[in-house]
């Protein structure tokens, strides 16, 4: 297990679609998600309109609001990122032929799969402290450059959120590793994953959350369940275009952590009793 486990983190740093991808991750984050969004609440266009002033929404770049603004902004982009990763980690391994290589080492398969989730594990742990990391020095170098003051969160606060954060870039990052097993196709994993991320929980989600029967059902996603544990952290000022959670933020953490144990057995029955040289 050990050695499998130090044999995917080298290939992890070997792997430069990794690097590359957490590269764009950041590169989102922070632009979009407080550089761009600053610029235009600092100079609203002409047109500009919101029930919340642009004066207002500009706080949302400050320390005060970083959980809830990291968390909305990684729902999103770094879900998607870490689908694409955890079909990387798994399916790869079958287009380039290399897992019958592996299984013919030493590691039984239970030690080959579980090296690769604490692999991804530390990856979403690396992840997490950067991006909670990089954008607390950004939120701090504009609410300096705006010649305001904000408030930091507590050192409670920010435990929780970062908690959250792994915890939902983690089941995503699960999600795409399971993918890669069942399917063993990079490309199929990967559109697969994206194509329930922005059509099943943003795109349908989204529309038919107030529908009556299918409500219910939603309940049980993990992106919504998500959302429900994000919007747990506030933003300082009252935003009228928050939605309604289906469910609290304790069943929204207890249903990802299941949703992290099901994607994790799920991906090590399957490699466990499929033939690795079949099509």
């Amino acid at each position: 297990m050990i050695a499998s486990f130090r044999g995917e983190t080298l290939k992890s740093r070997k792997r430069w679609a990794n690097w590359i991808l957490f590269g764009i991750l950041l590169i989102t984050l922070l632009l979009f998600g407080y550089v761009l969004s600053y610029v235009i609440f600092k100079n609203p266009p002409r047109n500009f309109q919101s029930p919340v002033p642009a004066s207002v929404l500009i706080r949302r770049d400050f320390p005060e609001n970083l959980l809830p603004t990291v968390l909305s902004s990684m729902s999103t982009i770094g879900a998607a990122i870490m689908i694409i990763l955890g079909s990387l980690s798994t399916a790869s391994e079958y287009g380039w032929l290399t897992v019958q290589t592996i299984l013919i080492q030493k590691p039984g398969r239970v030690a080959v799969l579980v090296g690769k989730l604490l692999n991804l594990g530390l990856i979403t742990l690396i992840t997490s402290v950067v991006a909670l990391g990089l954008a607390a020095l950004t939120s701090y170098l504009l609410v300096s450059i705006d010649g305001s003051s904000s408030a930091w969160p507590s050192a409670t606060e920010l435990l929780k959120g970062f908690g959250a954060l792994w915890l939902q870039l983690a089941v995503w990052t699960a999600f795409g590793m399971f993918l890669g097993i069942a399917f063993r196709s990079t490309a199929a994993a990967i559109g697969g994953g994206l194509t329930y991320l922005f059509v099943g929980e943003a795109l349908i989600a989204g529309l038919l959350r107030d529908t009556p029967g299918i409500k219910e059902i939603l309940k049980f996603l993990p992106g919504v369940n998500g959302e429900a544990v994000n919007a747990s952290f506030r933003l300082s000022f009252r935003s009228p275009n928050a939605a309604t959670q289906l469910v609290d933020a304790s069943r929204g953490s207890i249903t990802l952590v299941i949703y992290l144990l099901l994607f994790s057995i799920l991906a090590l029955l399957i490699f466990q009793r499929r033939d690795v040289t079949a099509g």
